[in-house]
């Protein structure tokens, strides 16, 4: 009797091990799959829908913060603009405008220079992505609907855009 109860022991034991190995390793894959990957966007008027003519020209990248990917780091430069009010990423493939679905920063007054840097959880995550996950919003850049905008006074629909693109 004894034998067969340390043996169900082991057994249970032994199967439950292999589950968290299994949980562990596909988790890890994920997270190193994410980490692994910067997203880039160069912000230009030509790319705006319709095209705006400007001088104003920047770049942006995006990188998930690992282990947990709960976190993306941003960096946005636009050179050449004038009167930047506001940054986001929308939804939407290219040549197409779609909804705001991060809010990357808003100026109280007119910028004529756009050089930010933060931080995006799913607490910043709006429009259709709001209360989902970070991985949702790394899901929809890796399939190249997404795109950085940057719009000004002159053009509040957006003076530069870029479609976020995964650098690997």
């Amino acid at each position: 009797m004894k034998t067969s109860n340390y043996m169900m022991t082991f057994m249970l034991l032994s199967i439950t091990a292999a589950i968290a190995g299994v949980l562990v390793t596909t988790i890890s894959s994920i997270s190193t799959a994410y980490a692994n990957h910067e997203f880039a966007a160069n912000l230009t008027g030509l790319e705006e829908v319709p095209p705006v003519d400007t001088q104003a020209t920047g770049h942006a990248i995006l990188v998930p913060i690992s282990p947990s990917n709960q976190t993306i780091q941003y960096f946005v430069n636009v050179t050449g603009i004038q009167g930047a009010t506001q940054g986001h990423i929308h939804s939407g493939a290219q040549g197409k405008n779609g909804a705001i679905i991060v809010t990357l920063f808003k100026f109280d007054f007119p910028q004529n220079t756009v050089f930010e840097k933060g931080n995006i959880t799913a607490n910043n995550l709006e429009g259709p992505l709001q209360g989902k996950t970070i991985p949702d919003l790394i899901a929809a850049m890796k399939n190249g609907s997404t795109y950085v905008n940057v719009h000004t006074e002159q053009n509040p629909e957006g003076e530069v855009r870029g479609q976020l693109v995964d650098i690997p």
